[in-house]
């Protein structure tokens, strides 16, 4: 008896040992297969193309309330190569600026823009500088959805590490506020013709969705912590920027930079809207509510 108990015992063992290894390693596959049940109801990404053919009819204009300044653009590089430094002029914009929208096109119940993802991380070593490594990845993000390019990991690590440095060479710390974030796009390096861009106070859930329906990804500064992303290590870091490129009946569609499967990421309305602070010298929970976009 007491051979057959052994025996049983140890058969027991090796199956929950066998069933806890197959799970520890295959945790990656079960995190992929969780994060597609989640977003069955993403829709299919379209376009910058398709977006623009939608808004060749007239554009009236709506008001949002927005902050720009007069500043230069200068191209961001696509490959390791040296920097363009060709320019072109930003026209002033009031602090209260119009938005133009299609009259012709309904915002429909959801829509996700084809916005490229570029993990904070690319080689996935969370040290510094890729531990707060957001601001530049979503700046990457923004710019190759308004280029309608593609950023390789390599072009990518490149770019963040040349961005890091010269933030640096200003004085700034790690983590920046959004007047900051739109330097480094007037001032350091983008390859956008449009030269506006707008820093959006108090945004809604209806704004986002029409710059949305508008061509225009959204980028958000936040705090981590109230993200509650199920990714995030330690509950998430204190501040953090993602891009929101859609939307669904109920989420928003985002690419958050801080997670490998933060592609169509998705969160509630209220989650984000609430999480939606800028960085405010470290003080986060009292930073501003303010949202970026490019015309």
């Amino acid at each position: 008896m007491r051979r057959y108990t052994f025996f049983n015992t140890t058969c027991g063992l090796f199956i929950v040992l066998a069933l806890v290894g197959t799970a520890y390693f295959s945790r990656g596959y079960i995190k992929t297969w969780v994060n597609e049940k989640q977003n069955a109801d993403i829709p299919v990404a379209i376009s910058r193309v398709e977006i623009e053919k939608r808004l060749q009819t007239s554009t009236p204009q709506i008001q949002v309330s927005a902050t720009s300044s007069n500043k230069t653009i200068k191209t961001l590089v696509t490959s390791t190569k040296s920097i363009s430094s060709s320019t072109a002029p930003v026209p002033n914009v009031s602090a209260t600026s119009s938005v133009p929208l299609p009259p012709q096109i309904e915002i429909p119940d959801s829509l996700n823009l084809d916005v490229p993802f570029v993990p904070q991380a690319p080689e996935k070593n969370w040290e510094q500088p890729w531990q707060d490594a957001c601001e530049e990845a979503a700046v990457l993000m923004m710019d190759a959805y308004a280029q309608d390019k593609t950023v390789s990991l390599d072009v990518a690590k490149q770019n963040i590490l040349s961005m890091v440095k010269w933030e640096e060479n200003l004085g700034w710390g790690l983590s920046i506020e959004l007047e900051k974030i739109q330097k480094i796009f007037t001032e350091y390096l983008t390859g956008y013709t449009s030269g506006k861009l707008k820093i959006v106070e108090n945004p809604t859930v209806d704004q986002l969705k029409k710059f949305i329906a508008n061509g225009q990804p959204v980028y958000v500064v936040a705090s981590g912590k109230l993200l509650s992303n199920p990714h995030f290590q330690n509950g998430g870091p204190e501040y953090h920027t993602l891009v929101i490129r859609g939307y669904t009946k109920d989420s928003f569609i985002t690419n958050d930079p801080g997670t490998q499967f933060g592609q169509n990421f998705k969160y509630k309305y209220n989650v984000l809207m609430n999480a939606i602070h800028d960085w405010n010298g470290g003080d986060v929970l009292n930073g501003r509510r303010v949202v970026m976009v490019i015309e």
